[in-house]
């Protein structure tokens, strides 16, 4: 309840975010301050906020508060019966793309029988702390105890609106969209070298981006209102997202390289080895 409270600003939202009421909410955190002889909850402007103690608690109690969040997270997948899963973490951007069809091709392989569960962001610290069994990102990470495997590579591509003027052109220069409102990635804050924000840059496009978006859905949709051009990876021509609008290759651009990652120390198990064979290609 205090890590609610905190992390999410006042007993309002705590109540709403944890699907409580907020006197619950209240209740709880009276309950701690008694216990913990701290106050944790100050009225400001009408609301209940955290205190500065409230704060320091949290920042020190943090991994009691993620061990015990996962602990319910892993209750509630015992409860639907999915204790036994195949777990991976995503970055959105080949959550669109390569992902679904390599599952698809995994659970085929496997009789139908493997529980998926996708989570998204933070990879590293999913991995690093045994949460998941696979991830694939931009990277590479590069950081010690985890591995990371090349699994394919696509040009950086142009996806436009079939009306756009710069639709007739079957190829797409630098200069071309000099003045036209791009719409990509950001960086995905944990990669050692992001390899897509890498052949950004190196398009010379970096500075150009107008609007930042995390999904692949969000940017095709921009695309398709006539808001911009959206410059994504070429695996996005896999997932059906383009369909109804112009893609077209930038030229000379740089590659973008999709890794998996796992734990180094962990050796993968059946399903997890299915599913890397299929996110590089190999298990069609």
């Amino acid at each position: 309840m205090i890590d609610a409270f905190v992390r999410l600003g006042g007993t309002g939202e705590a109540a709403q975010g944890l699907g409580v009421s907020q006197s619950a909410v209240i209740k709880a955190l009276r309950l701690a301050e008694q216990e913990l002889d701290l106050s944790l909850v100050a009225p400001v402007q009408g609301r209940l906020t955290p205190t500065p103690e409230a704060l320091e608690l949290t920042r020190l109690a943090r991994p009691a508060f993620d061990v015990l969040r996962r602990a319910h997270h892993e209750a509630d997948m015992i409860r639907v019966g999915m204790a036994d899963r195949l777990r991976i973490a995503t970055v959105p951007g080949l959550a669109h793309s390569i992902l679904p069809p390599a599952i698809a091709g995994a659970r085929q392989a496997l009789d139908d029988r493997a529980a998926v569960e996708v989570m998204f962001d933070h990879v590293r610290d999913h991995l690093s702390a045994n949460e998941v069994d696979l991830a694939i990102s931009y990277g590479p990470m590069a950081t010690e105890g985890l591995r990371d495997v090349v699994l394919r590579c696509s040009p950086l591509v142009c996806v436009l609106g079939e009306a756009h003027p710069l639709a007739g052109r079957n190829v797409l220069t630098r200069c071309d969209l000099e003045g036209q409102r791009l719409i990509s990635y950001g960086p995905d804050g944990f990669s050692v070298a992001d390899s897509f924000q890498d052949a950004l840059g190196r398009s010379g496009l970096s500075d150009h981006v107008a609007i930042t978006v995390r999904h692949t859905d969000t940017a095709c949709h921009l695309a398709r209102e006539g808001v911009g051009i959206a410059v994504v990876d070429g695996f996005v021509i896999s997932s059906g997202l383009t369909a109804g609008l112009a893609v077209r290759p930038l030229d000379a651009s740089p590659l973008v390289t999709a890794y998996a990652h796992h734990r180094e120390a962990a050796p993968l198990d059946r399903a997890a080895r299915i599913l890397l064979d299929h996110l590089a290609g190999d298990g069609a």
